[in-house]
């Protein structure tokens, strides 16, 4: 939902800003007005002058269905689109976890297996026309009940359906009954929906406004889990409604008039943006793959506040300035699709975007050496923003590959050959540092664990572990004819200049001890889809924090997490597992802290990763947007995000 897998250099501004009632559009051109609110008899309220924001974006959108939301792209646009139970304070730091949908924090049994979860009343899903439609042609809505939670739940452990992976993985074997009900779900055909009709035993709706779950071990992370936009409550409506009819008239996909959809032909995602229904402060309007995403006011949000509480300093930056004002303050996001950084950063500099990254060729003639914005850029009314994230990108080894899984010396002599520190010099003007274990340097286990072995630039040595892997190879008859070591594939999850570069640079590192590297360039969807299918030797990923707790990078070499889809490097070490099955049920303490930091250093010996950068982001925007503080963690902020429009106007900005 947070979560998730890092498109390796490339997102930039879509996840930073992250963040129909859509009237004359004209096709997603323009937006002239949006809806509000509506009056008591569902007469629309309409605004004539909305605030938009204006954004671009380069990354391919991986899904619209909480349900099969797995990396940061997808999330980043869906976490102002739905909400979960929980969710994150926005200015406080540490991630802050506070109730959502829930009422209160949940009440947790003495054997801290069962959480009862109190919901907010008067809670209104989008309006749809899956909830039928008024005389006056208006949408209906209902309130959100605890089956909807309840629904949500089942689909993620829906064995139909596909890429539910992280999702997935959070809930198998820690809730009574979920994995029997997926078991269950095998033997029912993909069109066949009653499955959703059979109970789960850890999965109750105590009444409409109280909602259960039961563990089968304790979970202590299960409340970040909790704040996850993944399970959002689901509309069975929706599902009846879109998935199992569709509309005799093409043109008019939500007409009242529809036919059955034949089961053989169903599939249990929603794909099309008229099917999006949560309870965000924003609508999905419009979702035109690599084209355009317009996200629009939700009139029938619920009374939020901007929060009146920050750390220090923010109250000196102008953050706390709207404390206490009802959000959200902006009523559209356009965000249109540019494939280049280049594209994007001139629309910026037109004014007909709000913020931007920084592109290579132009990033030191904008930012000094001391990584701060220059002057001349400060005095055309622009500012700058650094964030620093709780990720690791990486190189992912299959371990699987009859090449790669076969010898560990040939992984470390990979490692040690690499020049990280120029891989950020030369890809990325410095925006990062060199990761040296598999945990952000921000958590607590990092500096106990401390650098790998392999996580440095050493060239002799990788000199010598090549030969060692050559012999390791040889006796495996693995070894090309002429003695060389087979050539190497990278896949890649872009297909822009910087993936181009980036393999070009690999390939030079490589080169060094005698490795031929074979690049492969994917879109993100693609390559997601060759990595679950272990299709792939090695390729460039990572990892975002879903949250602030180093379980949720030690999970991601569990071998059971192979087939949920989070282990994919294949890692297996039986050795590890105990430690991490050990540790995974133990609160925070000394003890828990030792555990990891053995899991951490283990990792770190196997190699199952070359380790590269934890990023850094440089972000550029104009005076007229207010309120950025980018979360470490949490999705879905547009709605405290304020723009000065007389401001945008007044210094030639896109009205």
């Amino acid at each position: 939902m947070k979560w998730f897998y890092i498109l390796a250099a490339v997102i930039v501004v879509a996840m930073t800003l992250t963040p129909y009632w859509l009237l004359g559009n004209e096709g997603g051109q323009s937006i002239h007005s949006v809806v509000t609110r509506y009056a008591p008899d569902g007469t629309p309220v309409i605004n004539s002058s909305p605030v938009v924001a204006y954004d671009s974006y380069s990354s391919a959108v991986r899904s619209i269905d909480p349900t099969t939301c797995g990396d940061t792209t997808s999330s980043g646009i869906q976490g102002n689109i739905y909400d979960g139970l929980y969710d994150y304070h926005y200015l406080l730091r540490p991630p802050t976890v506070i109730p959502s949908l829930a009422e209160a924090m949940p009440t947790t049994s003495k054997d801290r297996l069962t959480y009862t979860i109190p919901l907010k009343k008067g809670v209104l899903f989008h309006r749809n026309p899956c909830f039928g439609v008024m005389e006056n042609g208006t949408n209906k809505t209902r309130e959100v009940v605890a089956n909807d939670f309840v629904l949500a739940i089942k689909r993620v452990a829906d064995y139909h359906n596909e890429n539910t992976g992280l999702s997935w993985a959070f809930l198998s074997t820690r809730i009574a009954g979920l994995d029997e009900y997926r078991q269950k779900t095998r033997t029912f055909a993909t069109g066949d929906f009653s499955r959703y009709d059979l109970a789960v035993s850890g999965v109750r709706a105590i009444d409409d406004h109280t909602l259960e779950l039961k563990l089968n071990e304790p979970f202590p992370q299960f409340i970040y889990v909790l704040a996850m936009h993944s399970y959002a409550p689901c509309p069975r409506e929706a599902m009846d409604f879109w998935l199992t009819r569709k509309s005799t008239n093409p043109d008019e996909p939500g007409s009242q008039t529809r036919e059955p959809i034949p089961a053989e032909q169903r599939h249990a995602e929603f794909r099309k943006d008229y099917m999006v229904v949560g309870t965000g402060a924003y609508c999905l309007d419009t979702y035109k793959p690599k084209q355009k995403i317009i996200l629009v006011r939700n009139p029938d949000f619920r009374k939020e506040l901007y929060p009146d509480k920050g750390m220090p300093g923010d109250k000196e930056q102008g953050l706390l300035r709207d404390a206490g004002k009802r959000v959200p303050f902006v009523d559209a996001l356009v965000m249109e699709y540019t494939a280049e950084a280049t594209a994007s950063w001139w629309r910026f500099l037109s004014r007909q975007t709000d913020a931007s990254g920084i592109p290579k060729e132009t990033f030191e003639s904008v930012i000094t050496p001391g990584k701060s914005l220059t002057d001349q850029w400060r005095k055309k009314h622009i500012y700058l923003k650094t964030y620093s994230s709780p990720a690791i990108y990486w190189i992912a080894f299959n371990m699987e590959d009859p090449i790669l899984g076969a010898s560990k010396s040939l992984r470390e002599a990979m490692c040690l050959c690499y020049d990280v520190e120029n891989h950020i010099k030369i890809l990325f003007n410095g925006r990062g540092k060199r990761a040296v274990n598999i945990v952000p340097s921000s958590f607590p286990t990092w500096k106990a664990a401390g650098p790998g072995a392999s996580y440095q630039f050493d060239l002799d040595a990788a000199r010598k572990k090549i030969e060692q892997a050559k012999s390791e190879l040889a006796a495996k008859g693995l070894l090309e004819p002429d003695g060389s070591i087979p050539p190497i594939t990278l896949d890649f999850g872009s297909r822009d200049e910087n993936a181009q570069r980036f393999g070009e640079f690999a390939k030079q590192q490589f080169s060094k001890i005698g490795i031929t590297l074979k690049v492969t360039l994917n879109d993100w969807p693609s390559l997601q889809k060759k990595v679950h299918n272990k299709a792939t030797q090695c390729y460039t990923m990572g990892w975002h924090a879903d949250y602030p707790d180093a379980e949720n990078f030690l999970q991601l070499f569990y071998s059971p997490n192979i087939k949920k889809g989070t282990n994919d490097t294949n890692y297996t070490n039986p050795t590890f597992d105990a430690l991490y099955e050990k540790a995974r049920v133990m609160s925070d303490g000394p003890e828990r802290l030792a555990l990891y930091v053995k899991m951490i250093r283990m990792i770190s010996d196997d190699v199952p990763v070359l380790l590269l950068t934890e990023p850094l982001s440089f972000v550029l925007y104009y005076d007229w947007n207010h309120n950025i503080k980018r979360h470490p963690i949490g999705y879905g902020y547009l709605k405290y995000r304020r723009i000065d429009t007389a401001l945008r106007e007044k210094l030639g900005g896109r009205d």
